[in-house]
């Protein structure tokens, strides 16, 4: 009787053991990227054990949407804070971030000609002791198991200074992102010459030009399942007919229509929810 009181014992103290370790793992791996539906930005919230980074761009109508967001998800402090182009419409946005959370660095691709409000935002960065970088191309970031990279901008880049913007890739175990800011066709000609780094299960659109890079040949680059417009823009028809022209399985996600996406998970095991789909379930 004894015995089997002793091994019962210890059965439960090896679950209780188990489940710690598991949950300290999950924890440790799980990771969230959030597509933020702005009015008028482009906007994305990494989530990980030890790191929140938040990538884009921002005007004065998507301040209080960002930060409201951020109160949503208990994030008070940012470990990076990447602005894609700088400029007034789109830093603006960020002035809140930067006056009301607690900031550790924070990355411009280029700091050449800039405008009186984005120097005054890193006047107030700077007064605030945030560590402030240059973007460098091919940069890596390793968080928890998985890699941010820089693409661009490029160090010796042929595109003028002034116009360089910060091109970036999630690496995942077994999936990827391509995000994509607001590009021309000088852009695109540049980032092509890096072709073997853009395949990506998931590429993120936005701004006025997208439709360049929903063309058949920048689509067969980067194979992508599954398509996300991350701007406040409504995918047209041109947009929808070059993409399942290219592939009629492709997924196709808008913030616009979907509201906030989210692509979550850990080690191997990734999805991707929307808030519409989170409203149906609750109702």
């Amino acid at each position: 009787m004894k015995n089997r009181r002793r091994f019962i014992l210890l059965v439960f103290i090896f679950f209780i053991i188990y489940v710690y370790i598991n949950n300290i793992l999950k924890s440790k791996y799980y990771t969230e990227i959030h597509f933020l539906k702005l009015p008028t930005g482009d906007c994305t919230l990494i989530k990980s054990l030890d790191r929140n980074i938040i990538i884009g761009k921002a005007g004065k109508k998507d301040s209080k949407h960002i930060r409201h967001y951020l109160i949503n998800q208990k994030v008070d402090h940012i470990s990076e804070l990447i602005i894609t182009y700088p400029d007034k419409d789109n830093v603006i946005g960020f002035f809140p971030v930067l006056h009301d959370l607690s900031i550790d660095k924070l990355y411009f691709p280029q700091t050449e000609d800039l405008d009186v409000d984005t120097k005054e935002f890193l006047k107030i960065a700077k007064d605030k002791n945030i560590s402030i970088y240059p973007i460098n191309g091919k940069e890596k970031w390793e968080i928890n198991h998985w890699t941010l990279l820089f693409l661009r901008p490029l160090i010796n880049s042929s595109i003028p200074e002034s116009e360089r913007k910060a091109i970036i890739k999630f690496n995942f175990p077994q999936n990827s992102v391509l995000w994509l800011p607001d590009l021309n066709e000088v852009d695109k000609k540049d980032i092509l010459l890096d072709s073997k780094a853009l395949k990506a299960d998931i590429l993120k659109v936005s701004g006025h030009n997208r439709e360049i890079f929903l063309a058949k040949d920048f689509l067969d680059v980067v194979q992508p399942k599954t398509i996300i417009f991350g701007d406040s823009g409504k995918i047209n028809e041109n947009e929808l007919r070059r993409i399942y022209e290219w592939n009629v399985d492709t997924e196709v996600l808008s913030v616009e229509k979907e509201g906030d996406i989210m692509f979550y998970g850990k080690g191997n095991k990734y999805n991707i929810t929307t808030k519409r789909k989170m409203n149906i379930r609750i109702q």
